[in-house]
């Protein structure tokens, strides 16, 4: 099978993962195919004005993915996430469903490396207790038996997510189910991008092998603090009980309440030697992140 100039489709284009490693792929000078679902949306004409060669297709259509792995040298694969509220909340099959059939199509189109991301804690003891890492490792399987060579990122927390999450900062406070003494885990999509490019660049020193991937380890009161001084103001914690949360989200109720009694370890020294410029909360908040730490703090003052 002829692959053209090491291609690299990106699934999940225009979400925040996809999206960061297709604009990762795109200034390393990879080539990028860029699946979407809407090939007019705003972020998908951005993504072909970047020069990224985007193709319209579906997770969970075969042909859509066989059409888009065609020629291809590798693949990113993300999956959204089956959770209360969410577009796949009433399919919990969607992600090991869909990692299947992107594996499948990945295989007989004789892709050579596949990075698929998923989450902290599958395979560890937080796994039976906790659904969304029961279907996330679903999906993991089905990559490994897809017989593609692959590189599994389990991302922690996203950065980003502190500040357009309804459930973190809420009207400047940093409003958690977590504890003020839980640590929790970070990492900034720009980091997932990094590692996703460096497995890319170097397979087979990557091929088989598990990241789970943090930049910053911090419980909720340091988390608060760190805010606060880099956008000089205080940024108090708040606790709020297993119930509020529970209304919206039982998941996320059952799954925070968890990471209360369980730590998530992470080897972020580790990491450091593969990517030496992984983030910290605070580089990120003064650096990548700014316009949307910025962004956060406008909307609080304009209100």
């Amino acid at each position: 099978m002829s692959h053209t100039a090491k291609t690299i489709l990106v699934t999940g284009a225009t979400g925040r993962q996809g999206g960061a490693v297709a604009a990762r792929l795109l200034a390393d000078g990879v080539p990028v195919r860029a699946l979407t679902r809407d090939d007019s949306s705003a972020k998908a004409r951005a993504l072909a004005e970047a020069g990224a060669e985007v193709v319209v297709g579906d997770l969970d259509d075969r042909d859509s993915l066989d059409r888009a792995t065609a020629g291809a040298w590798g693949v990113f694969s993300v999956h959204a996430g089956a959770y209360e509220g969410g577009p796949y909340g009433h399919d919990l099959d969607h992600e090991s469903r869909t990692a299947a059939k992107l594996g499948a199509a990945a295989k007989a189109a004789g892709v050579e490396h596949l990075v698929h991301s998923s989450t902290i804690g599958v395979g560890g003891p937080l796994e039976e207790h906790m659904d969304m890492l029961q279907r996330k490792a679903e999906a993991e399987r089905a990559i490994r038996g897809s017989g593609v060579p692959h590189t599994i990122l389990r991302p922690t927390s996203f950065m980003e997510n502190t500040f357009d999450s309804f459930r973190e900062l809420q009207n400047g406070a940093l409003v958690s189910l977590l504890a003020a003494d839980t640590y929790e885990p970070h990492i900034a999509a720009d980091d997932i991008a990094a590692f996703a490019a460096i497995a890319f660049a170097d397979p087979g020193a990557h091929a088989g092998k598990v990241y789970e991937l943090a930049g910053d380890d911090i419980t909720q009161a340091e988390k608060a603090a760190i805010i606060g001084r880099v956008v000089g103001r205080e940024v108090p914690y708040v606790a709020i009980g297993v119930e509020q949360v529970a209304e919206d989200s039982p998941s996320t109720a059952k799954m925070l309440g968890v990471l209360n009694e369980h730590r998530m370890a992470v080897d972020i020294p580790a990491l450091k030697k593969i990517h030496p410029g992984l983030l910290t909360l605070e580089e990120w908040m003064t650096g990548i992140g700014k316009p949307l730490v910025d962004a956060y703090f406008a909307r609080i003052d304009a209100a």
